[in-house]
């Protein structure tokens, strides 16, 4: 009978063919649901309640199947995280607009039985619709990912570290370097002032009257050495203050060639941290130089500003420009390219803006933290 009965449905052709020995019915699909560590669950998006959750969403939240679906739109108020809620109702209407066989995916926070947060990823799909097509029933899977998040935060942690690191190694590093070159500044000045200026001084004393034409020139030979150690060691910087050293430097540096200068000076401390103000002077004086070698200037105007905990530096001539690819010739703009290494390791920023016939203006910005 139930072979005859089996072959009518066969023959039947306005009837499906029933597998019965291969049909997975609720109990079976549950246990299966409930052995993975992945949340799974079915939710009625017309009435805002989960009707199935498996063992994970259990054991996450502290609650069963019956209390799950008997909270309705509360369960997700409870548990999902205060800042995500917008997003994730959100969320909901999209899925009103999915094929069936499109998959949505999110990524938003949970709370969990004892109060602590969860980054949850989900990939959600369309499982029923009403007669008119409508979007009733979602099914979809969620994976618990914080620990792979922690684990990249802790991973980056570790980059940033070493990356500040690397800074300070770096700042300690060009502190050295520049408290040698200072030192070899002063040691060459001494030596300039102490033995050839005395030897000079010495040679002139022994000249005669009458020769005025080699006593004149060794007179200026005195003066330039007078002059270069000077230059090599400004004693005002480390007396007086930045201010004062940039003033006589504009004042030694341009009078001579008869460029019109002017200094704006705004800082709230009294004295900069002394590697800055070394830092500072030096540049100033490198773009002088190159004012005089080649922009034909006839005005400059320096500027040093304090605004907040940075310090805002900048010089601008009115002279024939310069030509920004300077910076990446090879041969060429040593000066320059020390200016620009020297404010990278020290955080800053360092802008060139020039066109021919117009002047050039170089602008920086340096942490005031940045030189210590």
């Amino acid at each position: 009978m139930h072979k005859e009965k089996d072959l009518q449905v066969v023959e039947n052709p306005s009837n499906k063919i029933l597998i019965e020995d291969f049909e997975l019915d609720a109990v079976v699909f549950s246990k299966i649901a409930d052995a993975v560590p992945d949340m799974i669950y079915v939710t009625d998006i017309q009435q805002m309640r989960k009707i199935y959750t498996n063992a994970a969403i259990h054991h996450l939240f502290g609650l069963n199947q019956n209390q799950i679906e008997q909270l309705g739109l509360r369960f997700f108020e409870k548990t999902i995280h205060p800042a995500d809620q917008e997003m994730y109702f959100k969320s909901l209407e999209r899925l009103k607009y999915l094929e069936d066989d499109e998959l949505d995916e999110l990524t938003y926070r949970v709370i969990d039985k004892n109060g602590n947060t969860h980054w949850i990823a989900t990939r959600r799909k369309l499982l029923k619709r009403d007669y008119l097509g409508i979007p009733l029933q979602i099914v979809g899977i969620s994976q618990n990912i914080t620990p792979q998040l922690e684990l990249q935060q802790e991973k980056q942690r570790l980059i940033d570290e070493q990356a500040k690191a690397e800074v300070v190694q770096q700042q300690l590093l060009f502190k050295a370097i520049i408290d040698a070159q200072e030192e070899e500044r002063r040691n060459i000045a001494e030596n300039l002032h102490n033995e050839i200026g005395q030897l000079l001084f010495a040679a002139q004393l022994k000249l005669g009257v009458e020769e005025t034409e080699s006593r004149a020139l060794l007179q200026k030979a005195i003066k330039k050495v007078r002059e270069v150690s000077f230059e090599l060691t400004p004693v005002l910087l480390s007396d007086m203050g930045l201010e004062e050293a940039l003033k006589d430097l504009l004042e030694r540096k341009l009078d001579p060639h008869h460029i019109s200068f002017n200094l704006s000076f705004t800082i709230k401390e009294f004295r900069l941290n002394r590697n800055l103000e070394v830092i500072v002077y030096r540049i100033i004086q490198e773009l002088l130089n190159n004012t005089l070698k080649h922009a034909k200037a006839t005005h400059v105007n320096v500027l040093i500003m304090q605004k907040d905990d940075e310090l805002y530096v900048s010089k601008t001539d009115n002279g024939l420009g310069l030509d920004k690819n300077i910076l990446l010739d090879t041969k060429k703009g040593f000066g320059l390219k020390s200016i620009v290494n020297r404010i990278h390791i020290l955080n800053g920023v360092f802008e060139i803006f020039s066109s021919p016939d117009k002047g050039t203006k170089v602008l920086m910005n340096i942490p005031l933290n940045g030189a210590e």
